[in-house]
């Protein structure tokens, strides 16, 4: 028996979006931190060994990825269960491939072409494998709704969208994905944290409201990883230190972190804004080796940058909660407390109703029915 007299139980948290390291280490911290399951979005880690880990009760619940990304993708032997696909009848095999594989779902990204895109989607679907993920330089977020994309990560190419340069910008940002005079961690910089000029003024209402109104109709959840760039500003060292940062100069490094504190605020308002239109979302960090998230308590403060951005902090645990079990069709086994539900749940000394930062004040963490901590 325990006596949980004064605390407040809460399902176990997802991590929507989660890089493992190759060895796995982090797996314990995640579950001490009241992280019960995590979507893992591709880190070169087979499919089969991510099963072989889920399958560990100490371990969170893991969802693994298939990989697929267009002719620019680097393959190797160090690349399992990823395909670099330039054509329809490439994409076609792959998504067959990764199915026989086990994959849960399909993770798409950036440099796919819009034929190969469009034939994964179409595929995906009559094999009853979801995709998700970036959407590629070559398709718009309302395409790839249309098509079926189950989420759109980071926010990338939202506010894009929403311009009315739209075309133009799109435009640079597939020269920027192909210019072989770019270097890979100036492109990752580029594409991930877009310049703020010339974006955020021709920012037009009318068009995100119809954008909007095309995830909400066709069921597209969003996961923002808001973590992410926080946590850039945060630690500035370790920041630093990442593959994207670590070449640059003092100025650059500087310029850059004015970057990415503009958007993070410019991305706090279009969540909201997202949010009160009826778009669903899911708490994700992109925590991972080559980023500055701190493992765990960035989920933490990615549902505390929600709240921030206007979700009650009701709203703000079921994207971590109740959303991922809608989102993977679970439901009727996790993502509540409920009787006869899966035993993973969170027990919290303080009401994380009261302050949503009280998710970080664990007493206790049941996985599969076990204590962890």
């Amino acid at each position: 028996m325990i006596d949980a007299t004064g605390q407040f139980l809460i399902p176990g948290l997802w991590d929507m979006h989660f890089h493992l390291d190759p060895q796995g280490s982090s797996l314990h911290t995640l579950a001490a931190n009241g992280i019960t399951g995590i979507r893992e979005m591709y880190s070169r880690i087979p499919i089969a060994t991510l099963a072989a880990w889920r399958a560990r009760p100490e371990n969170p619940r893991i969802a693994a990825p298939g990989f697929l990304d267009g002719p620019l993708m680097q393959v190797s032997d160090l690349t399992p269960d990823a395909y670099a696909v330039g054509t329809a009848d490439e994409a076609r095999l792959a998504v067959a491939l990764l199915a026989a594989r086990g994959a849960d779902f399909l993770k798409v990204y950036n440099s796919l072409p819009r034929e190969a895109f469009f034939e994964i989607a179409q595929r995906s679907k009559s094999l009853g494998i979801p995709f998700a993920g970036h959407v590629p330089e070559a398709v718009s977020p309302a395409e790839a709704s249309e098509a079926g994309q189950r989420s759109q990560e980071h926010l990338i190419n939202i506010l894009l969208a929403c311009s009315t340069r739209e075309e133009e910008l799109r435009a640079q940002r597939i020269f920027t994905m192909t210019d072989p005079a770019i270097s890979p961690a100036e492109r990752a910089l580029q594409l991930g944290f877009p310049d703020p000029q010339g974006l955020f003024d021709s920012y037009d209402d009318a068009k995100a409201a119809a954008l909007f109104k095309t995830f909400v109709k066709n069921a597209t959840w969003q996961t923002p990883t808001l973590a992410l760039l926080q946590s850039f500003l945060a630690d500035r060292e370790r920041a630093r230190r990442t593959v994207y940062m670590q070449d640059l100069s003092p100025e650059a490094f500087d310029i850059w972190m004015v970057r990415i504190g503009a958007l993070l605020a410019r991305y706090k308002r279009l969540v909201g804004d997202m949010h009160r239109a009826g778009v669903e979302f899911l708490a994700g960090t992109d925590t991972g080796p080559n980023n500055p998230v701190p493992v765990g308590t960035g989920l933490h403060e990615e549902l505390e940058l929600l709240v921030e951005s206007g979700f009650t902090p009701m709203e703000a645990l079921q994207t971590a909660t109740r959303n991922p079990a809608r989102y993977f069709g679970t439901l009727k086994d996790t993502g509540t407390i409920e009787t006869g539900k899966l035993a993973d749940m969170v027990l919290l000394y303080a009401n994380p109703l009261d302050d949503i930062r009280n998710t970080r004040k664990i007493s206790l963490v049941i996985l599969r029915g076990h204590f962890v901590i």
